[in-house]
């Protein structure tokens, strides 16, 4: 079956379901909104969303740009669900940027199954609590030549906006040699008073916003020997995507310069977040905190294997260290890898994950509790002891637990404010705000 179609036998399979009915909402109404809190009107809106990326006017206007979108699935009540499929559609080759397809046979999933709404986790504050919600604002097509395409619904004068267009205006690499391993966005099309940005569909991998160049049924690679395939033979890229909650600064600026509200990092991933703005902090450093971010990743992923590959002990303590001032930047981390770990670790790239089947994998230890250097040869712990970060001490722990509470982290920053005020008044951009904890 071509590519073409499978995208006619996807729309006429999808006409004949209950969900192409008229929409009143138009993306205004339903992205101007925004998702906070669980709850009925949480969930309504989410349902206007979905309704709105289902509905006829949108999906004839995209038929004309050039663009089918997926089926979607729903649940035994009728209600719809985040997870859209393609139908009739058959695996081919295809070309760079665009994801390689492939994988085990069995019919285990719907084929090139995705879910349309990225988690986030609305927190009841700052960082104490989150529940993971669908923000509804995915959808995924095949274009006028039957490759896969994913599109962002974006808010009309927003940073996202401004960056996605300046990614647009960087071009789309011509092979993997050129690529920067960020996903290249391939258009950008208007869209009743916002924006859809149309990037090509590589699957997420987790953690979060991580892509692979390969689509299938299984997302994980303990479940498919074809990823691992193409990955052997180096024909997988990897790409990060989702700027929801960046900044771009001007490139006038220097990076140890960068400061940001402390709000502005609540955010993020929860569960990937290093607790720099934990303590009640005026602002912070987005660039040493994405380090930082970087770090816990990779301990929850990797740093019970430091007994087998001593040197990720130094290199996450490092990248993850509370004295921000002295955590590596992003070129000393990398460079740390490549004259340090590789070098003194034989057969790293044959070090794996955690497994899914073990206890730790849904709940692993904090990164900043975890100690990566206790089973290690004491010569090697004295050898790299300047690099080992010390326990978090009682007193952080203490200002930590009061600040997860509203008017604890409020009454910190308050104060943080006043001895600032008091020592000396220093502006965000200037960068000589780093508070120690």
């Amino acid at each position: 079956m071509s590519a073409t179609s499978a995208a006619n036998k996807t729309e006429s399979t999808y006409s004949t379901s209950a969900a192409l009915l008229p929409c009143q909402d138009t993306l205004d109404s339903v992205l101007n909104n925004p998702l906070d809190e669980p709850g009925e009107a949480f969930c309504e809106l989410a349902n206007r969303r979905l309704a709105w990326w289902d509905s006829a006017h949108l999906r004839t206007w995209m038929l004309d740009q050039g663009y089918s979108f997926y089926q979607r699935l729903y649940n035994s009540s009728g209600d719809p669900s985040d997870i859209v499929f393609l139908p009739g559609a058959e695996r081919q080759d295809t070309s760079f940027p665009y994801a390689h397809h492939g994988g085990p046979a069995e019919n285990v999933r719907e084929p090139f199954r995705a879910h349309t709404g990225e988690r986030v986790c609305p927190v009841s504050f700052r960082f104490a609590s989150y529940s993971l919600v669908i923000q509804a604002i995915v959808g995924y097509a095949l274009d006028s030549q039957g490759r896969h395409v994913a599109m962002k619904a974006i808010l009309s004068g927003s940073e996202e906006y401004r960056i996605l267009k300046y990614l647009q205006n960087q071009g789309v690499p011509a092979s993997p040699d050129e690529f920067q391993n960020v996903i290249p966005v391939l258009d950008i099309l208007s869209c009743e008073g916002h924006w859809l940005a149309i990037m090509p569909r590589v699957q997420d991998i987790k953690t979060e916003n991580i892509l692979v160049s390969h689509m299938d049924r299984h997302y994980y690679d303990g479940y498919n020997a074809h990823r691992a395939s193409l990955r052997n033979q180096g024909k997988l890229t990897y790409a990060l995507f989702d700027f929801g909650h960046s900044t771009m600064f001007t490139q006038s600026v220097r990076i140890n310069e960068c400061r940001l509200p402390s709000y502005i990092s609540f955010g993020t991933y929860p569960l990937q977040r290093p607790d720099d703005t934990h303590q009640g902090e005026i602002d912070f450093n987005p660039f040493a905190f994405d380090v930082g971010m970087l770090g816990v990743l990779f301990c929850k992923e990797f740093q019970h294997l430091t007994s087998s590959a001593p040197m990720l002990a130094p290199l996450f303590d490092m990248m993850t260290t509370r004295n921000i001032p002295r955590r590596f930047t992003a070129s000393e981390a990398l460079a740390f890898f490549e004259e340090q770990v590789q070098p003194l670790t034989p057969g790293l790239e044959k070090v794996g994950c955690r497994s899914r089947d073990s206890p730790s994998y849904s709940y692993p230890p904090r990164y900043d509790t975890f100690d990566r250097w206790q089973d290690l040869d004491p010569e090697f712990v004295k050898k790299w002891a300047k690099f080992r970060d010390t326990p978090v001490p009682f007193h952080v722990r203490l200002l930590r637990r009061l600040c997860e509470r509203s008017w604890g982290w409020r009454l910190v920053n308050r104060i943080r404010y006043l001895a600032r005020f008091i020592t000396h008044w220093t502006p965000f951009c200037k960068g000589k705000s780093e508070t120690p904890i």
